[in-house]
């Protein structure tokens, strides 16, 4: 081993002992909004519907939202895609934690959003000093396998190299493909990992 490669080398056994941070309250909060919302939105819902129309219309009301549900295939999507969205969320988070996709201190990437398209779930993630493109490229496939997710893509940001953009493909592999056959979605078509990808700013509503 060289010298220059030993600082690695020390760096890298570094990461594999340290201990994961656990994520301030405020971050935490934010990881668990969707359920927080659910708990607390729906006991309310519930509750005014069988105030309002009583126990007997809510309950037809409740069976009709569920026929709606069932039976319109658009809205079944729309409910499984996000659905999916937040499970790939959290098992990224974990699969950050797992793989050492961390500082030397213990600090992960913040997933800042997630967005499901097609079969595929788009994730933008924040890197904290000390982690980069290079390190989540490394790990991808043991983030895929986190994710239970055939392939994870990595894309770098075109303006800050802070900010990485992951395509998490959740397709089934048919029994006659190969990996090498699966793709990123028509929006990363002629992209190759690594290429430096505008990611859109959600709070903006434009590419930045």
């Amino acid at each position: 081993m060289s010298r220059w490669q030993e600082p690695q080398a020390i760096a890298e056994l570094a990461r594999e002992v340290t201990v994961v941070r656990r994520p301030n309250p405020f971050a935490a909060l934010y990881h668990w909004r969707y359920e927080i919302g659910a708990l607390l939105v729906l006991p309310y819902a519930l509750f005014t519907l069988f105030q309002a129309v009583g126990p007997i219309w809510g309950a037809v009301v409740l069976f009709g939202v569920g026929n709606w549900l069932f039976y319109w295939k658009s809205a079944r999507r729309f409910l499984r895609d996000r659905l999916r969205s937040i499970v790939v969320q959290h098992r990224l988070r974990t699969g950050f934690a797992r793989a050492r996709v961390c500082t030397l201190d213990g600090k992960l990437p913040v997933i800042l959003w997630t967005k499901p398209r097609g079969d595929e779930v788009d994730v933008t993630v924040f890197c904290p000093a000390g982690v980069g493109y290079e390190r989540i490229e490394q790990r991808r496939a043991l983030l895929a396998a986190a994710c239970f997710a055939t392939d994870v893509h990595v894309y770098r940001h075109h303006k800050r190299a802070n900010v990485v953009h992951l395509s998490v493909c959740t397709a089934r592999l048919r029994k006659d493909a190969d990996e090498d056959d699966v793709v990123p979605a028509p929006r990363y078509a002629g992209q190759t990992d690594g290429a430096v990808m505008p990611v859109q700013d959600m709070s903006r509503g434009f590419l930045v």
